[in-house]
């Protein structure tokens, strides 16, 4: 018999009953098919959604006369007659019996096969349950209603676009929005143009397939937060869901924050230079006065140079809170010697150097160790503090022990908490809230434990770094 579509469509293959392809180039019903019958109407394919149908199992269905499965036989031999006139049927109804003898509504599809030499072996295709089928599309039709009952109701503009553009769905809050959607088009209802837009979002997720995210001022100037996605309907056809909402307030508020930040780093410069001009001239004076307790005015000078130098840190301090850290612009910092210039300051302290530790960070880190030493000398009223400072695998730890008053274990949780203090002398409790923040900005962790006899000991941890590797 004579291809009607004047193609060969068979495939070459040395055995000639080898896995055929039927004549189809679309149907899927032929590229999966559930049944396949012999050109002497034996089955010799089927798989379980065909066994689920008809209530047999997979291999009583093989080998079996399929006109068996037919209730009416005068169908069988209709459809016999009509698929090899035409060499495929399509949507042809017809009730088959169930092994426990019960009818089923059904529709075939069925393509004819041929072997390498073109001789047709038989047929295959798909027999459909309609009742499922009906099934099947009464309960999508439910959750489509449900789905687009939900998206009426979402506060923010939700709508669906087919491939012109055109806006085939659009909930409440749209309709509302925009009173009267004048066109159907995205961009007309948007931005008020009158052709599409160079760098349209919705063609580039039809062509793309891909979900964008986007934020765009519309035509009643509403800034927006668009996403937009894309997915095929039960019937195949491509669509685009847009979900937008309006983020107009808070981009105001994120630019009022931008130009308060802005305000302050000006305020905090001008403070820095003025401040720090007043203590160079405190302490060119302080050189000058001629004294007999020559300890006073050392201890009033180092005051003033730990000032200074505080301040000349506090650009390191501010960066490392409020910036995200670059490892490409921090130096290889050296424990030892940052800890020994803190003795300068600090005499009750006690360095245990154990092993020579190296780590990445700025020198907001010298802030760390003076806020832990303070505190535990303001509010701990600690007068030694033993420090030690040992290698560990990978990691470099530290360890400030005093012999204070010691933290209570009510707040040990919450001790480095913004705004938690404890003593007789209470601060703001800024100093080891900050401590932790710069810590866990450098990747390194910070912890608080009961020191013996009595005190407290701050530990911290971070990862060693290789000077060698790094340079």
């Amino acid at each position: 018999m004579e291809n009607p579509r004047g193609k060969d469509t068979t495939i070459k293959k040395n055995n000639k009953f080898n896995t055929f392809l039927p004549n189809t180039y679309v149907n899927l019903a032929y590229i999966f098919p559930n049944i396949s019958i012999n050109k002497d109407g034996i089955i010799v394919y089927t798989n379980e959604d065909l066994s689920r149908i008809l209530g047999y199992q997979k291999k009583d269905l093989l080998g079996m006369d399929a006109k068996e499965i037919y209730f009416n036989t005068a169908d069988w031999q209709n459809l016999l007659k009509e698929l090899y006139d035409k060499e495929n049927v399509q949507n042809f109804g017809t009730i088959l019996k169930k092994k426990d003898g019960k009818q089923v509504e059904c529709t075939i599809e069925m393509q004819v096969f041929r072997d390498s030499e073109g001789n047709i072996l038989g047929h295959t295709g798909t027999i459909k349950d309609l009742n499922l089928e009906t099934d099947l599309r009464e309960k999508l039709q439910i959750e489509n209603k449900r789905l687009f009952s939900v998206l009426e109701k979402i506060p923010a503009y939700t709508c669906i676009y087919d491939t012109n553009r055109n806006i085939v769905f659009a909930n409440k809050a749209l309709k509302d929005r925009f009173h009267k959607l004048e066109s159907k088009k995205c961009y007309k209802v948007f931005y008020g143009a009158d052709a599409p837009c160079e760098d349209c979002q919705v063609l580039s997720v039809f062509e793309t397939n891909k979900p964008v995210i986007k934020e765009r001022m519309q035509k009643d100037n509403k800034i927006c937060e668009i996403h937009i996605y894309p997915f095929t309907d039960a019937d195949g056809k491509k669509l685009v869901l847009e979900f937008g909402m309006d983020i107009t307030q808070r981009k105001k508020i994120e630019e009022d924050l931008k130009n308060l930040n802005d305000t302050l780093e000006v305020l905090n410069k001008i403070l820095r230079h003025d401040i720090l001009n007043d203590l160079t001239i405190a302490l060119n004076f302080c050189d000058l006065i001629e004294t007999k307790d020559e300890d006073i005015k050392v201890k009033v000078m180092k005051a003033l140079i730990k000032s200074v130098k505080l301040i000349e840190n506090s650009r390191e301090f501010e960066k490392a809170l409020n910036e995200k850290l670059d490892k490409n612009t921090m130096n290889l910092f050296d424990i030892k010697s940052k800890l020994l210039e803190l003795t300068e300051f600090y005499p009750e302290m006690n360095i245990n150097f154990l092993d020579d530790c190296k780590i990445l960070a700025d020198e907001s880190m010298i802030i760390v160790f003076d806020n832990i030493i303070r505190n535990a000398k303001i509010h701990g009223n600690a007068d030694f503090i033993d420090i030690s400072l040992k290698k560990i695998g990978k990691y470099c730890e530290i360890s400030f022990a005093d012999n204070g008053i010691g933290i209570p274990d009510t707040l040990k949780d919450k001790i480095f908490n913004e705004g938690v203090s404890y003593g007789p002398n209470k601060g703001s409790g800024l100093g080891l809230y900050l401590a932790k923040k710069i810590v866990e900005k450098h990747g390194g962790e910070i912890k608080v434990s009961d020191n013996k006899p009595k005190g407290a000991i701050i530990t911290l941890k971070f990862i060693g770094e290789n000077p060698y590797e790094i340079c």
